[in-house]
């Protein structure tokens, strides 16, 4: 079988959000985020070309601009300002959450291959593989993670394997859908940087699974 531009594309957004889950170092993190979105950003102005609709093009825009480039430098900002480098304490271990996401990725692909609407349809089947894997990889990286700062991270790439998801198998939905959803996605960001720096200011750490602890 020969890859074609289409299914590259998809692939590498799912093994670059793979390699997030092999470092806790969060500047890292905030560089393979980039690079995944920016492969779903040319997954998406691929699809433009394809099918001939030109708002996809500023969808395609637009994720590049706040999830490759905004939201990155706002994050990496807050963890500069919060003086926290790495999630030392995570709950999995960086290989074993590795060696976990290629697992997933795997059981993504037999799940694919279970979807009757997808028989014949190779890109699409790819897509969904890809996508699913990238949803994933976003819950394992929420689950495992203990800083706050890696649970945005992990949420954000979630958000991906959904939006993902969604253009590979309907072709992108409405501009003004999808615009809303960028712009919401930008919103929740920067409430949770503002929470993160209320935790820290708090209570001088932005683990949250000491925050269990806490009593009245």
């Amino acid at each position: 079988m020969i890859l074609d531009t289409f299914s590259i594309l998809a692939i590498s957004s799912a093994v670059l959000a793979i390699l997030m889950l092999g470092t806790m170092y969060l500047r890292a993190n905030l560089n393979f985020y980039a690079l995944h979105t920016l492969a779903i950003a040319m997954e998406t102005a691929w699809m433009a070309q394809k099918i001939h609709d030109e708002h996809l093009y500023w969808v395609a825009f637009f994720i590049a601009l706040l999830k490759v480039v905004i939201i990155p430098r706002y994050l990496a900002w807050v963890i500069r300002n919060i003086d926290v480098e790495s999630d030392s304490g995570s709950f999995i271990p960086a290989p074993v959450a590795m060696l976990t996401g290629i697992g997933m990725l795997g059981a993504s692909y037999l799940l694919s291959v279970q979807l009757s609407s997808l028989w014949g349809d190779i890109d699409s089947r790819i897509g969904a593989m890809a996508a699913m894997s990238v949803f994933f990889t976003g819950v394992l990286l929420m689950l495992s993670r203990k800083i706050a700062i890696g649970q945005i991270i992990g949420f954000l790439v979630l958000e991906n394997g959904i939006y993902l998801f969604a253009l590979t198998q309907t072709h992108g939905m409405p501009l003004i859908i999808e615009m809303g959803l960028l712009l919401e996605v930008l919103v929740v960001v920067m409430i949770f940087g503002l929470v993160v720096f209320r935790i820290k200011k708090s209570f001088e750490h932005i683990d949250v699974s000491r925050l269990t602890n806490l009593r009245e």
